[in-house]
């Protein structure tokens, strides 16, 4: 069984405890698309994104975007930390155009 897949949909997501560093977990079946805050770290929105190469070229990502094609971890700082984005690329490549599958071609961070 793989532990992740390049359909960017939560059955896709990485299986594996993608925030463990946050005291978190969750796997990205559960963290896929998330951007509520506090659900899983207080005064912070974590989520995971199947990222493909149309996302990460869309004007409204290019402050934010990470380093490769992918799933990413992205976390949202809340509060005194509002505006404050990491994102942490857990698998790269391989999304979207890079095998022939479509990903959502949304801006990263909204909800897909």
């Amino acid at each position: 069984m793989p532990l992740f897949s390049t359909t960017d949909a939560n059955t896709g997501a990485p299986k594996f405890a993608v925030a463990g560093g946050l005291g978190v977990a969750a796997n990205g079946y559960t963290l896929y698309a998330n951007t509520t805050a506090s659900v899983f770290v207080p005064g912070a929105a974590v989520g995971v994104f199947g990222v493909d190469a149309t996302e990460i070229a869309l004007g409204a990502n290019k402050a934010n975007k990470p380093a490769h094609t992918g799933w990413v971890l992205v976390k949202q700082g809340t509060g005194s930390r509002t505006g404050r984005v990491q994102t942490e690329v857990l698998v790269a490549g391989g999304m979207g155009a890079d095998i022939g599958t479509t990903a959502n071609d949304n801006i990263l961070y909204a909800n897909t």
